[in-house]
């Protein structure tokens, strides 16, 4: 893990000799390749994903039976070949999406200008022009970090939250990519340095669909199935007087280029009925994820916590153990 200072907890994004271990060095050859990838043209490297994703959807069998579960739940109405599309579709995205990242590095601000399209723009200009700091409500689509980049090359303060990777140079990659122009934060330190930041005017990048287990959620349907939901948005509204403002970052395969779509911020918001509040946030991931279901990152385990499972095991992991043992996931 990165370390942190005592007086403001951000990650420290300097280069330590600690990175250039010999275990490390598959991960040094990565980040190569992620160099080569971004002076590739945007097509070829499409076309390197569209021929990559079915053989990733085979040998991925944990992170396909995840996401079959998931889809399998939000989208009752598609049977097993349109699952298969659709998160064959989604890999495709999300490899697209991977393989640009090493854009936000090398290549110039004017450059990741031009690939990104917004719309909706004014709801935060509208918010910026009041003063205010904003809380950007940002689901775990594949291009999620093109919304922080583009927002903090706008000249607009953030900061973050996040769960630092196993390896140790991504770690200090990615949060050294994320940290230009804002702060990030290791998850573990809480939520107190946001709200300092945020009533120092800094507007905040807030991810509501992560699973934080049952003792700090609320079970709100999410695609009409229950959810462990962290019930924060609405109370940091109200700590810090910022506006809760939507976003979805969308990788568009026909036009070869990222989407921001802004919504209004929520209004009223907070109410006086917190479960209403959290009921709310749900139902916008729910509406930008019926229009991009292909954006969404599937595999992650969203409904890992179950309102009426008290013991250990989440949704997941009677499949994963069967998995591992050679047997089909779906006899579990």
């Amino acid at each position: 893990m990165a370390t942190m200072s005592a007086q403001d907890p951000v990650f420290d994004t300097s280069f330590h000799l600690r990175l250039l271990h010999p275990r490390l060095w598959g991960s040094w050859l990565a980040l190569g390749l992620l160099f080569l990838l971004t002076w590739i043209p945007v097509r070829c490297r499409g076309r390197l994903a569209d021929a990559m994703a079915p053989l990733l959807l085979r040998i991925s069998k944990k992170q396909a039976y995840i996401a079959e579960t998931n889809l399998k739940i939000c989208f009752p109405e598609l049977d097993g070949a349109g699952r298969e599309a659709l998160l064959l579709k989604s890999i495709r995205t999300g490899l697209k999406t991977f393989m640009g990242f090493g854009e936000m590095t090398w290549r110039s601000k004017a450059y990741l200008k031009g690939r990104i399209k917004v719309r909706g723009w004014e709801h935060i200009a509208a918010e910026l022009a009041a003063g205010r700091p904003m809380i950007f409500v940002v689901p775990h689509t594949w291009a999620v970090d093109t919304i922080g980049r583009f927002i903090t090359n706008e000249g607009v303060p953030l900061c973050t939250m996040m769960k630092s990777p196993k390896d140790a140079v991504f770690d200090w990659y990615i949060n050294r990519e994320r940290s230009k122009g804002g702060r990030v934060y290791e998850r573990s330190v809480g939520i107190k340095p946001a709200i300092k930041a945020l009533r120092g005017g800094d507007s905040f990048f807030y991810l509501p669909d992560q699973d934080h287990g049952r003792d700090a959620s609320l079970f709100v349907p999410f695609f009409n199935h229950p959810k462990a939901t962290l019930p924060a948005l609405p109370k940091l509204v109200k700590l810090t007087g910022a506006k809760a403002v939507p976003i979805l970052a969308c990788y568009d395969e026909d036009e070869h280029c990222y989407r921001l779509e802004v919504e209004a911020p929520f209004d009223p918001y907070p109410t006086a009925d917190l479960l209403a509040d959290v009921n709310a946030m749900n139902r916008m991931v729910e509406q930008q994820l019926s229009r991009f279901p292909e954006q969404y990152m599937w595999f992650l385990k969203i409904f890992e916590t179950q309102e009426d499972n008290q013991g250990k095991d989440g949704l997941y992991e009677e499949g994963i153990r069967r998995i591992r043992q050679g047997l089909p996931p779906e006899e579990a």
